[in-house]
C-alpha cells in the first residue's frame, strides 16, 4: 500500500527537480513530457508526474521556452534571516531548501514570510520533509502563484527580460 503522506513530499520535490533542469539547461520545456516514462522508473506515481508537470507548466505558461537560461546561481533578490526563535521550528536544511525554492522560483519573499509564520503556528523544528509538505499546501493546494502572482515565474530571457 503507498504511504500517501509522502506524496505532497514527492509532488514539490519533483517540482523542483523539473525547475533546476530547465534552469540549468539539461532539459528544455517541450522534453518535459517525454521524462514520464524515466520519472515512473524512479518510482513516481502518474498523479505525482501530472501534478509535478501541470503546476511547472502552469507558472511558465506565456514564456518562450527559447528564452528561458541559466542564472548561473546568481540572484538579484534578498534572502531573509531567520529569527532565533524561528530558528527553533526550521531546521538548517529546511531553511537551506526554502532558499534554494526561492532561487529556483517557486516562492517569493512574501511567500517566504507566510510559510514561516505557518511554521511558527506548527512549531517544530520542522525539517526538510516537514516543509514539502508545508509548502505543497501552500502552493498546490491553495493555488498560489509565485513573483509577480500573474503566473509567470522570476526566469531570465535572453533578451534580459524578466518574465
Amino acid at each position: 500500500m503507498r504511504d500517501e503522506s509522502l506524496v505532497p513530499r514527492k509532488v514539490v520535490g519533483l517540482a523542483m527537480h523539473l525547475l533546476r533542469e530547465l534552469r540549468e539547461q539539461r532539459i528544455h520545456l517541450e522534453e518535459i513530457e517525454d521524462m514520464g516514462e524515466e520519472l515512473r522508473g524512479q518510482g513516481y506515481s502518474d498523479s505525482e508526474i501530472n501534478a509535478a508537470f501541470d503546476w511547472v507548466f502552469d507558472r511558465i505558461d506565456g514564456v518562450d521556452p527559447s528564452e528561458v537560461m541559466y542564472r548561473g546561481g546568481y540572484s538579484n533578490t534578498a534572502f531573509r534571516v531567520l529569527h532565533p526563535a524561528e530558528q527553533a521550528v526550521l531546521t538548517a536544511d529546511a531553511f537551506g531548501q526554502m532558499i534554494e525554492m526561492q532561487s529556483l522560483g517557486m516562492l517569493d519573499l512574501e511567500d517566504i514570510e507566510r510559510l514561516l509564520d505557518r511554521a511558527m503556528a506548527i512549531g517544530g523544528p520542522l525539517n526538510q520533509d516537514d516543509l514539502r509538505t508545508l509548502v505543497h499546501s501552500y502552493l498546490f493546494e491553495e493555488g498560489v502563484r509565485p513573483g509577480n502572482r500573474n503566473g509567470a515565474l522570476n526566469l531570465i530571457s535572453t533578451r534580459g527580460t524578466i518574465h
